[in-house]
Protein backbone atom coordinates (compact mmCIF):
# COMPACT_ATOMS: atom_id res chain seq x y z
CA UNK A 1 0.00 0.00 0.00
CA UNK A 2 2.62 2.80 -0.16
CA UNK A 3 4.47 4.27 3.07
CA UNK A 4 1.62 4.87 5.35
CA UNK A 5 1.28 1.13 5.53
CA UNK A 6 4.85 0.68 6.45
CA UNK A 7 4.51 3.36 8.90
CA UNK A 8 1.63 1.15 10.89
CA UNK A 9 4.25 -1.11 12.39
CA UNK A 10 6.63 1.66 13.88
CA UNK A 11 3.46 2.70 15.38
CA UNK A 12 2.26 -0.55 16.38
CA UNK A 13 5.96 -0.92 18.23
CA UNK A 14 5.17 1.38 20.12
CA UNK A 15 8.70 2.88 19.23
CA UNK A 16 10.15 6.30 19.44
CA UNK A 17 8.72 8.93 22.10
CA UNK A 18 6.30 11.21 21.83
CA UNK A 19 4.42 14.63 24.26
CA UNK A 20 1.20 11.87 24.44
CA UNK A 21 2.41 8.65 24.80
CA UNK A 22 0.09 5.54 24.95
CA UNK A 23 1.09 2.28 24.81
CA UNK A 24 -1.04 -0.73 24.74
CA UNK A 25 -3.92 0.35 26.21
CA UNK A 26 -6.86 -1.79 26.91
CA UNK A 27 -10.57 -0.14 27.53
CA UNK A 28 -14.43 -0.21 26.79
CA UNK A 29 -16.94 -0.44 28.71
CA UNK A 30 -18.34 -2.93 31.52
CA UNK A 31 -17.35 -6.28 29.77
CA UNK A 32 -17.35 -5.12 26.51
CA UNK A 33 -13.73 -4.61 25.20
CA UNK A 34 -13.65 -1.70 22.14
CA UNK A 35 -9.71 -0.91 22.16
CA UNK A 36 -7.63 -3.66 21.82
CA UNK A 37 -3.90 -2.90 22.12
CA UNK A 38 -3.56 0.27 20.96
CA UNK A 39 -0.17 2.49 20.93
CA UNK A 40 0.51 5.94 19.56
CA UNK A 41 2.94 8.66 19.84
CA UNK A 42 1.71 12.50 19.41
CA UNK A 43 4.63 15.22 19.56
CA UNK A 44 4.48 18.45 21.46
CA UNK A 45 2.80 20.94 19.40
CA UNK A 46 0.97 19.01 16.77
CA UNK A 47 -2.46 18.13 15.56
CA UNK A 48 -3.09 14.30 15.62
CA UNK A 49 -6.08 13.13 13.75
CA UNK A 50 -7.89 10.08 14.62
CA UNK A 51 -10.12 8.34 11.67
CA UNK A 52 -12.25 5.68 11.51
CA UNK A 53 -16.04 4.05 10.42
CA UNK A 54 -18.71 4.49 13.38
CA UNK A 55 -17.66 1.70 16.11
CA UNK A 56 -14.51 1.50 15.68
CA UNK A 57 -13.41 2.67 19.30
CA UNK A 58 -12.30 7.00 18.59
CA UNK A 59 -15.09 8.39 21.03
CA UNK A 60 -13.83 5.29 23.44
CA UNK A 61 -10.07 6.21 22.99
CA UNK A 62 -10.75 9.79 23.79
CA UNK A 63 -12.49 9.09 26.83
CA UNK A 64 -10.18 6.49 28.18
CA UNK A 65 -7.32 9.22 27.17
CA UNK A 66 -8.66 11.86 29.71
CA UNK A 67 -10.31 9.16 32.37
CA UNK A 68 -13.66 8.96 31.64
CA UNK A 69 -13.80 5.13 31.57
CA UNK A 70 -11.43 2.39 32.65
CA UNK A 71 -8.73 1.54 30.71
CA UNK A 72 -5.72 -0.61 31.22
CA UNK A 73 -2.07 0.46 29.73
CA UNK A 74 0.02 3.11 29.70
CA UNK A 75 -1.00 6.84 28.78
CA UNK A 76 1.59 9.18 29.69
CA UNK A 77 2.09 13.01 29.21
CA UNK A 78 5.11 14.67 28.78
CA UNK A 79 6.78 11.23 30.00
CA UNK A 80 4.41 11.64 33.23
CA UNK A 81 1.48 8.90 33.95
CA UNK A 82 -1.89 10.33 33.19
CA UNK A 83 -4.63 9.20 36.57
CA UNK A 84 -6.73 6.49 35.10
CA UNK A 85 -10.03 7.10 35.98
CA UNK A 86 -9.78 10.48 37.28
CA UNK A 87 -11.12 12.71 34.96
CA UNK A 88 -10.49 16.06 37.43
CA UNK A 89 -7.00 14.76 38.13
CA UNK A 90 -6.53 14.52 34.48
CA UNK A 91 -7.92 18.17 33.44
CA UNK A 92 -5.80 19.44 36.47
CA UNK A 93 -2.68 18.26 34.49
CA UNK A 94 -3.66 20.02 31.70
CA UNK A 95 -5.98 17.98 29.24
CA UNK A 96 -9.33 19.40 28.03
CA UNK A 97 -11.87 17.08 26.23
CA UNK A 98 -14.41 18.49 23.99
CA UNK A 99 -17.08 15.55 23.88
CA UNK A 100 -19.38 14.43 20.95
CA UNK A 101 -22.28 16.60 21.05
CA UNK A 102 -20.34 19.67 22.64
CA UNK A 103 -21.44 18.92 26.02
CA UNK A 104 -22.38 23.11 26.98
CA UNK A 105 -24.56 23.81 29.85
CA UNK A 106 -27.78 25.38 27.92
CA UNK A 107 -29.53 27.38 30.62
CA UNK A 108 -26.51 29.32 31.38
CA UNK A 109 -25.18 32.16 29.85
CA UNK A 110 -22.07 32.30 27.23
CA UNK A 111 -20.03 34.04 29.54
CA UNK A 112 -21.09 31.51 33.12
CA UNK A 113 -20.12 28.38 30.46
CA UNK A 114 -16.29 29.98 29.64
CA UNK A 115 -15.81 30.89 33.75
CA UNK A 116 -16.70 27.14 34.43
CA UNK A 117 -13.72 25.97 32.45
CA UNK A 118 -11.51 28.07 34.20
CA UNK A 119 -13.45 26.62 37.72
CA UNK A 120 -9.95 25.35 39.19
CA UNK A 121 -8.34 28.69 38.77
CA UNK A 122 -7.83 31.57 41.31
CA UNK A 123 -6.36 34.70 39.48
CA UNK A 124 -8.90 36.88 38.81
CA UNK A 125 -7.09 38.92 36.42
CA UNK A 126 -5.93 36.08 34.17
CA UNK A 127 -9.20 34.39 34.16
CA UNK A 128 -10.13 37.58 32.67
CA UNK A 129 -7.40 37.81 30.10
CA UNK A 130 -8.12 34.46 28.96
CA UNK A 131 -11.59 35.49 29.00
CA UNK A 132 -10.60 37.73 26.01
CA UNK A 133 -8.23 35.94 24.74
CA UNK A 134 -11.21 33.29 23.70
CA UNK A 135 -13.37 35.91 22.46
CA UNK A 136 -10.29 36.93 19.74
CA UNK A 137 -10.64 33.29 18.80
CA UNK A 138 -14.47 33.73 18.71
CA UNK A 139 -15.71 37.12 18.15
CA UNK A 140 -19.63 36.13 18.06
CA UNK A 141 -19.33 34.58 21.19
CA UNK A 142 -18.22 38.25 22.84
CA UNK A 143 -21.06 39.34 21.11
CA UNK A 144 -23.80 37.06 22.58
CA UNK A 145 -21.84 36.87 26.16
CA UNK A 146 -25.14 37.29 27.95
CA UNK A 147 -27.06 34.82 25.97
CA UNK A 148 -28.30 31.28 26.91
CA UNK A 149 -26.21 28.75 25.25
CA UNK A 150 -29.19 26.79 24.66
CA UNK A 151 -30.00 30.29 22.06
CA UNK A 152 -26.84 30.07 20.22
CA UNK A 153 -26.61 28.33 16.73
CA UNK A 154 -25.21 24.76 16.43
CA UNK A 155 -21.41 26.02 15.43
CA UNK A 156 -21.11 28.60 18.44
CA UNK A 157 -21.82 26.17 20.56
CA UNK A 158 -19.31 24.18 19.44
CA UNK A 159 -17.08 27.26 19.12
CA UNK A 160 -18.20 27.69 22.79
CA UNK A 161 -17.05 24.28 24.01
CA UNK A 162 -13.86 24.39 22.66
CA UNK A 163 -13.87 27.94 23.82
CA UNK A 164 -14.58 26.72 27.61
CA UNK A 165 -11.64 24.10 26.98
CA UNK A 166 -8.98 26.52 26.60
CA UNK A 167 -10.31 28.86 29.83
CA UNK A 168 -8.51 25.55 31.43
CA UNK A 169 -5.24 26.45 29.47
CA UNK A 170 -4.71 22.99 28.16
CA UNK A 171 -1.72 21.89 27.19
CA UNK A 172 -3.52 18.52 25.30
CA UNK A 173 -6.90 19.22 23.78
CA UNK A 174 -8.85 16.62 22.61
CA UNK A 175 -11.90 17.07 20.05
CA UNK A 176 -14.45 14.61 19.39
CA UNK A 177 -16.30 15.20 16.22
CA UNK A 178 -16.33 19.10 16.21
CA UNK A 179 -18.00 19.24 12.68
CA UNK A 180 -20.73 16.83 13.70
CA UNK A 181 -24.37 18.87 12.56
CA UNK A 182 -22.49 21.62 11.33
CA UNK A 183 -22.82 23.29 8.18
CA UNK A 184 -19.64 22.86 5.58
CA UNK A 185 -18.91 26.96 5.90
CA UNK A 186 -18.91 26.54 9.49
CA UNK A 187 -16.59 23.48 9.33
CA UNK A 188 -14.11 25.25 7.33
CA UNK A 189 -14.01 27.91 9.67
CA UNK A 190 -14.24 26.19 13.07
CA UNK A 191 -11.10 23.92 11.83
CA UNK A 192 -9.27 27.05 10.78
CA UNK A 193 -9.74 28.44 14.47
CA UNK A 194 -8.59 24.97 16.06
CA UNK A 195 -5.39 25.29 13.30
CA UNK A 196 -5.09 28.86 15.10
CA UNK A 197 -4.98 27.59 18.88
CA UNK A 198 -2.68 24.96 17.68
CA UNK A 199 0.13 27.09 16.21
CA UNK A 200 -0.63 30.40 18.68
CA UNK A 201 -0.04 28.54 21.65
CA UNK A 202 1.33 25.33 20.70
CA UNK A 203 -1.39 23.20 21.93
CA UNK A 204 -1.28 19.90 21.40
CA UNK A 205 -4.13 18.49 19.70
CA UNK A 206 -6.06 15.36 19.29
CA UNK A 207 -9.56 15.49 16.73
CA UNK A 208 -11.21 12.60 16.07
CA UNK A 209 -13.29 13.15 12.82
CA UNK A 210 -15.77 11.65 10.25
CA UNK A 211 -14.92 14.17 7.59
CA UNK A 212 -11.47 12.64 7.01
CA UNK A 213 -10.46 14.80 4.33
CA UNK A 214 -10.73 18.27 6.46
CA UNK A 215 -8.98 16.77 9.65
CA UNK A 216 -6.10 15.48 7.41
CA UNK A 217 -5.72 19.13 5.76
CA UNK A 218 -5.21 20.59 9.09
CA UNK A 219 -3.36 17.47 10.98
CA UNK A 220 0.51 16.22 10.79
CA UNK A 221 -0.30 12.94 11.44
CA UNK A 222 -2.91 10.49 11.80
CA UNK A 223 -3.83 7.37 13.13
CA UNK A 224 -6.96 5.14 11.32
CA UNK A 225 -8.73 2.68 13.81
CA UNK A 226 -11.07 -0.51 12.62
CA UNK A 227 -12.42 -2.64 15.30
CA UNK A 228 -10.73 -1.04 18.25
CA UNK A 229 -7.05 -1.36 16.75
CA UNK A 230 -4.85 1.26 14.94
CA UNK A 231 -4.57 -0.45 11.31
CA UNK A 232 -2.86 2.25 9.96
CA UNK A 233 -0.45 5.19 10.91
CA UNK A 234 1.88 7.93 8.92
CA UNK A 235 1.92 11.46 8.41
CA UNK A 236 -1.59 13.31 6.80
CA UNK A 237 0.02 14.16 3.69
CA UNK A 238 0.65 10.29 2.76
CA UNK A 239 -2.73 9.23 4.22
CA UNK A 240 -4.38 11.87 2.58
CA UNK A 241 -2.77 11.12 -0.55
CA UNK A 242 -3.01 7.44 -0.59
CA UNK A 243 -6.14 6.55 -2.88
CA UNK A 244 -6.18 2.73 -1.62
CA UNK A 245 -6.03 4.56 1.73
CA UNK A 246 -9.11 6.93 1.07
CA UNK A 247 -11.43 4.21 -0.14
CA UNK A 248 -10.22 1.35 2.26
CA UNK A 249 -10.83 3.59 5.36
CA UNK A 250 -11.73 6.72 4.76
CA UNK A 251 -14.47 6.88 2.83
CA UNK A 252 -13.49 9.34 -0.27
CA UNK A 253 -11.92 9.27 -3.49
CA UNK A 254 -9.02 11.00 -4.21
Amino acid sequence: MSEAKESTETAAEGAGQGYLEVDDLHAGYGDVRVLHGVSLRVGRGDICAILGPNGAGKTTLLRALCGMIRGRGAVRLDGSPLPARSPDAVARRGVAHVPEGRGTFMPLTVEENLRLGAYARRNRAEVQADMERVYGYFPVLKERFKQEAGSLSGGEQQMLAIGRALMSRPRLLLLDEPSLGLAPLVVRELFGIVQSINQEERTTVVVVEQNAHLALGIAGQAHVLESGRIVLSGSAAEIKADEQVAQSYLGYRI
